[in-house]
């Protein structure tokens, strides 16, 4: 018995990389290596949307064009509705970076920016510091609320 049992324990633990998402190890939760998972979204993260890995990324593509932070959970109805109208409206976006936050998993992004519930917006500069911040909404109220600096 105690054979059978070594050797399921060992299968099982072969197998684990096969059904978590391909990758054997996981990044630490910490605010500059936090990864907002893919499959936490009900679809996949594509255009217009860039995923948010680290600060330094948000604060990089802030050198080039505005970028918004959207903190967004898969659950929140109005989180879905901004995500399916921003797809929708994706030709709009040209020139803005939206980089979807996984508030689920978010803690330390919250507290820089007082996030205090999903479906928020953070626009950053290329040093991080939030240039604007509102909630709700979609394409329209964040074309109209993005400011526009030199880049």
């Amino acid at each position: 018995m105690k054979v059978f049992t070594i050797l399921v324990l060992l299968l099982i633990s072969i197998s684990m990389p096969a059904f978590s998402s391909g990758n054997a190890e996981e990044a630490p939760e910490t605010e500059g290596s936090m990864m907002m998972a893919a499959d936490s979204m009900d679809e996949m993260v594509s255009a217009p949307f860039i995923e948010f890995r680290d600060s330094e990324q948000a604060m990089m593509l802030a050198e080039k064009m505005p970028t918004v932070l959207f903190f967004n959970a898969s659950w929140c109805p109005t989180c879905r509705e901004a995500r399916e109208d921003f797809t929708a409206n994706a030709e709009k976006l040209n020139g803005v970076n939206l980089v979807l936050v996984d508030y689920d998993h978010s803690a330390d992004l919250q507290k820089k920016y007082g996030v205090t519930y999903q479906h928020t917006f953070v626009q950053i500069d290329a040093e991080g510091n939030a240039l604007i911040k509102w909630n709700g909404g979609g394409t329209e109220e964040l074309l109209s609320k993005i400011i526009k600096e030199e880049m």
